[in-house]
């Protein structure tokens, strides 16, 4: 019998370090297929796509979503890029650097404009880039330098290439000459402002618009030190750019909890973006606001920008005698 229990106990740690051993070989295939590099991440976004399916239909909309993609993937080959993913009316390419990222963003930018195929359409992409580690793992790449680019494709408008400074600085002298910087910005996921470049894409005269002069390039730069206070059953509150978005509603996990029962729990946030002061509606009943001027309005499921001063009411209407009014007013420096 002892010499039975001494059998299985050795069957059981051979058992053990064979399972043992597999896991160490698998963790060891995994290692191999992961690796961590230094890459410049492009993000190119079809504008306005929802407008072709409404305007030509489903199937003649795809093709021409499929033809522009398809420009894309030329262009990112051209300049020794590899397309990772197409995720919808959007092309996710991975370039060896900045240099060879940004010359194919140019090059993308001006075939989309010149196509035969496309030129009574009137279709224009945005273009997002960063430079940074990567981490690649099965043909596909992670890590904040993903992230980062995602958020420059997010920043930008349509027929931009928008990148940071980061990015800028890997550039030869003669490409950073056409790139023009656009100042601090607040990016999602990040906890300070990040400087951000455009590169100049088209020729002089070719309807680019001009760089503004000194003043306005300073009253746009006062916009980032604007404020926002409310004034909540005495409360004062003072609320300052940041990434971080501003809650309100009736759960107490909020920034400003109104604990109405017309209230949502995460009823609206307010998020300040490109100098101003964003409210957006997430709740049932809605968020209603009267203005300095008398204009009333109601915000559901959509967002309002605040200007001057004004009352905010949530889930029913603005009245002089609620006691849940919030009281706002935004200031510049």
């Amino acid at each position: 019998m002892m010499a039975s229990n001494e059998q299985n106990s050795q069957d059981h740690a051979e058992t053990a370090v064979g399972d043992l051993s597999s896991l160490v070989s698998v963790l060891d295939d995994q290692s191999a297929s992961r690796q961590r590099v230094a890459a410049t991440v492009l993000f190119a976004d079809i504008c306005g796509s929802t407008h072709l399916f409404e305007k030509y239909g489903d199937f003649q909309a795809r093709q021409i979503e499929s033809h522009i993609l398809d420009l894309l993937s030329a262009k990112t080959m051209q300049f020794d890029g590899t397309v990772i993913k197409t995720i919808g009316d959007e092309i996710m390419s991975r370039f060896p650097d900045a240099e060879h990222a940004v010359n194919a963003a140019c090059r993308m930018q001006e075939t989309v404009k010149s196509d035969p195929a496309l030129s009574e359409l009137i279709i224009s992409i945005k273009i997002g880039l960063h430079h940074g580690r990567v981490l690649v793992e099965q043909d596909d790449l992670f890590g904040d330098a993903v992230n980062l680019a995602a958020r420059m494709v997010s920043q930008a408008k349509a027929d931009q290439i928008i990148t940071t400074r980061e990015t800028i600085d890997f550039l030869p002298e003669e490409l950073q000459r056409t790139t023009r910087n656009l100042g601090q910005a607040w990016v999602r996921g990040k906890q300070d402002e990040m400087e951000i470049f455009e590169v100049l894409w088209q020729e002089e005269g070719s309807g680019l618009t001009q760089m503004v002069n000194t003043r306005q390039q300073e009253e746009v730069r006062s916009l980032l030190f604007a404020r926002l206070f409310l004034e909540y059953r005495g409360e004062k509150i003072e609320i300052e750019p940041s990434a971080q978005a501003f809650s309100l509603g009736r759960g107490n996990r909020n920034s400003l909890v109104v604990d109405q029962e017309m209230v949502s729990r995460s009823h609206a946030d307010i998020q300040f973006r490109q100098g101003k002061f964003i409210l957006i509606d997430h709740s049932t009943n809605g968020t209603y606001l009267l203005l300095e001027n008398g204009s009333r309005f109601l915000v559901r499921r959509e967002e309002f920008t605040l200007h001057d001063r004004g009352c905010i009411c949530l889930g029913h209407a603005v009245a002089d005698d609620a006691a849940d009014v919030i009281r706002y007013q935004c200031v510049h420096a």
